[in-house]
């Protein structure tokens, strides 16, 4: 079918994804490369500091393979000269500075805003960490508080709004806007019919495409492929799919189906909004337990300690249990796994809390894909693509770099996996040979 498409247009890259995986990219692909103002108070030792003075004025300029030759993993590099402290610097104290050079040709197509997850989280969520760890080193967080006059202390948790806001203004900042097609749902990735390496089908909101490239960056986010429930019915009112503010479940009481970080959220949220709340998770008790005492120093993780203390007769959590079937009047039917006893519950909403998965379907052209398991300490879990450490370029696939949390060798947060940007970006230009045309 794919192959009757007419090609719409054709880049030398494309980037998948508007989170920050995808725009730390973005940024470094529309020339914006990071240098080193001072190389004398941060050393690796005398070999690393040879490699960098060799290309202190653009860091993307050495080969990232030659830090791996001295058991420096480059992410790692990046990553420190961009967070030395632990905590937030002010801009005029980075060591990372960033000077401008002649773009690439690069498009980014996006079904959501800018910002990816975040535009999907409940309306009051929190940041697990300071909200300083969200910000791109192109851009930093703190600066971004003094521009918008925003009473923010970057060492604290980060609100929603002002992380997606972050992301808004760090597109406007570096003028990516004009690079950025929204409203396109990426359906398929195949091999290129002409001279270009990859052929990507698209749907938008009235027609559908087709784009080329030679250099894919694959940052559609680990939670691109919803997980559904065998009995979840998309078109059924009484059941919503993910959790945003008790004012959207007028009633008394709400049936939460989770064990994540979402719905651990949207439990407490509900029971202090006066509903009756039963909360239906698969995993044993101890599970549960031993992350929420790993997470007390998270205000909203102390207030669950403390509603799950007070054996309220508004508050109900069934470890080891799952919804067996549910009737469009808001009976739902509870199974106990061990027990296999069955529990009828009257509720006016079920929410459906369950997390997705990257959807690695896109590339099926390449499977076997070689992937690796990843999870955190919030029962945040998902399988990255193994890639190169010094270009982040797929084993698999040459000339496609996952990026983001897809990255074999990044941590789950953007603290964690945003110094891949400068990797990707890097060897792109290599490849591409441009550094030499610098503006």
């Amino acid at each position: 079918m794919i192959n009757n498409y007419q090609k719409s247009e054709d880049h030398d890259v494309i980037i998948v994804g508007s989170g920050p995986g995808g725009l730390g990219v973005a940024a470094t692909l529309e020339g914006w490369h990071p240098y080193l103002s001072d190389t004398l108070n941060f050393k690796f030792g005398p070999n690393i500091d040879n490699i960098i003075r060799r290309s202190q004025s653009d860091l993307l300029q050495f080969k990232p393979s030659e830090l791996l030759y001295h058991n420096v993993r480059p992410i790692d590099f990046f990553r420190r000269y961009h967070h030395p402290e632990n905590y937030s610097l002010n801009p005029d104290q980075y060591k990372i500075k960033f000077s401008k050079i002649k773009s690439l040709d690069w498009l980014m197509i996006t079904s959501g805003k800018p910002g990816g997850l975040w535009n999907e989280v409940p309306r009051n969520q929190l940041t697990l960490g300071p909200s300083y760890w969200m910000e791109l080193a192109h851009y930093p967080m703190k600066q971004f508080f003094v521009d918008f006059d925003l009473d923010r202390d970057p060492n604290e948790l980060g609100h929603r709004d002002d992380i997606i806001l972050y992301y808004e203004k760090f597109v406007e900042r570096f003028n990516l806007h004009h690079k950025i097609r929204g409203g396109e749902k990426l359906v398929h990735v195949d091999k290129g019919d002409n001279e270009r390496r990859f052929k990507l089908i698209v749907d938008t909101n009235s027609s559908q495409k087709v784009y080329e490239c030679d250099y894919l960056v694959f940052a559609v986010g680990p939670k691109s492929q919803p997980r559904k429930l065998q009995w979840q019915d998309e078109n059924n009112s009484f059941i919503s799919n993910n959790y945003t503010y008790p004012g959207d479940y007028p009633g008394d009481s709400c049936v939460i189906v989770g064990g994540g970080r979402s719905s651990d959220w949207a439990a407490t949220e509900l029971y202090d909004a006066e509903k009756l709340v039963v909360y239906v998770m698969r995993q044993a008790k101890e599970n549960h337990l031993r992350l929420i005492k790993d997470s007390l120093h998270l205000p909203y993780y102390q207030r669950l300690n403390v509603i799950m203390n007070s054996q309220s007769n508004r508050f109900k959590i069934m470890y080891d249990s799952e919804i067996k079937r549910f009737t469009d009047d808001g009976n739902v039917t509870v199974i106990d796994n061990k027990s296999q006893i069955t529990s009828e519950i009257i509720t006016d909403h079920l929410i459906v809390e369950i997390g997705a998965s990257a959807n690695y379907q896109l590339l099926s052209k390449w499977f076997p894909l070689t992937l690796i398991s990843k999870r955190d300490n919030y029962r945040f879990q998902l399988m990255q693509m193994v890639c190169n450490q010094s270009t982040f370029e797929s084993v698999d696939i040459p000339g496609l770099y996952p990026a983001g949390y897809l990255a074999e060798g990044t941590g789950l947060s953007v603290i964690g996996f945003h110094a891949g940007s400068y990797l990707i970006a890097g060897d792109i230009y290599r490849k591409i040979n441009k550094f030499s045309n610098g503006e």
